[in-house]
């Protein structure tokens, strides 16, 4: 039975948006009004409706975290490599801990904050994370994750605006 996860995210700017996804998903929107755009995807397999509404953009923090899982890491790179390509900064962590398994991702933020997580799982975990002030975002960890990814040169995941909304679960 082929199947379409359909899910509908409120938005600032519609331009901006299918700009961000078209990047993201690789493919043009199916649809696209002054207030409105969707794309109807087979892999993955997603009906994504963007719904211009700046009232409403970003909504509520604990649903602004979506995920594709995949089962290869050969797709997990091509992934990755095509949205580096692409100029779309990202989030990149190596065998992670997190909800009770260990797995390479990376994360990508939409125009209006909304987190999209990329994994493949390669091992189960007796743990729901790691390190909790690397595996998840909390406004504890923001300042520590700041001062890290400094160190490093590259963006952190977590940082005092995105606590508690990225990281992991």
């Amino acid at each position: 039975m082929k199947t379409r996860v359909h899910v509908n995210l409120s938005v600032s700017d519609i331009e901006r948006s299918v700009q961000f996804y078209s990047l993201l998903f690789g493919s043009q929107p199916t649809k696209v009004r002054d207030d409105y755009a969707n794309f109807r995807l087979d892999e993955p397999g997603l009906h994504l409706a963007l719904v211009k509404s700046p009232a409403h953009a970003g909504g509520d923090s604990s649903a602004r975290h979506f995920g594709i899982e995949l089962f290869e890491n050969p797709e997990l790179n091509d992934w990755r490599n095509r949205l580096q390509k692409a100029g779309v900064p990202l989030k990149i962590e190596e065998q992670v801990t997190c909800c009770y398994a260990v797995g390479n991702k990376f994360w990508a933020q939409d125009p209006d904050g909304n987190d999209w997580e990329f994994w493949i799982r390669s091992a189960e975990a007796d743990a729901m994370h790691g390190n909790a002030a690397e595996a998840c975002c909390t406004p504890e960890a923001a300042a520590v994750a700041v001062e890290a990814s400094k160190a490093k040169d590259e963006a952190p995941c977590c940082t005092p605006k995105t606590a508690g909304k990225s990281g992991c679960c």
